[in-house]
């Protein structure tokens, strides 16, 4: 494959899962890379991030490594498609608000626990 069929795989792929998750709950997805040069296997790390204009944050959907942006992407969308993947995760519900706002807002993750859930919802944030 070459590398502009590479690219469009890539942006395919993103679009795909961009389509379900505002299908599914309005959000708007964003895919944060990361290479890690040391693994010959997973070279790649992909953090699918969910960003809500309502509250105007992003949260953590979902972290895979893999061996390529096409191979997370691939994996990503195994994950959101069939439901015997999430169907061995919990359901999480995080009430919050933001600093010198009135009002909260309720936040849902899919989590295999209570601390996963709260990195998911903390993630890259103090």
């Amino acid at each position: 494959m070459s590398k502009i069929d590479k690219k469009l795989e890539q942006i395919k792929l993103q679009h795909q899962i961009g389509e379900l998750l505002l299908k599914d709950n309005g959000v708007s997805c964003h895919f944060d890379y990361h290479v890690n040069l040391l693994s010959d296997y997973e070279t790649v790390k992909l953090n699918v991030l969910t960003y809500n204009k309502r509250h105007n944050e992003y949260m953590l959907l979902h972290t895979v490594k893999g061996t390529s942006s096409i191979d997370c992407l691939n994996k990503t969308l195994t994950f959101l498609s069939q439901k015997d993947h999430r169907a061995k995760l919990l359901s999480f519900s995080v009430k919050w608000s933001k600093k010198g706002e009135d009002g909260s807002y309720v936040s849902y993750f899919q989590a295999h626990d209570e601390e996963e859930a709260r990195e998911k919802f903390l993630h890259e944030k103090n």
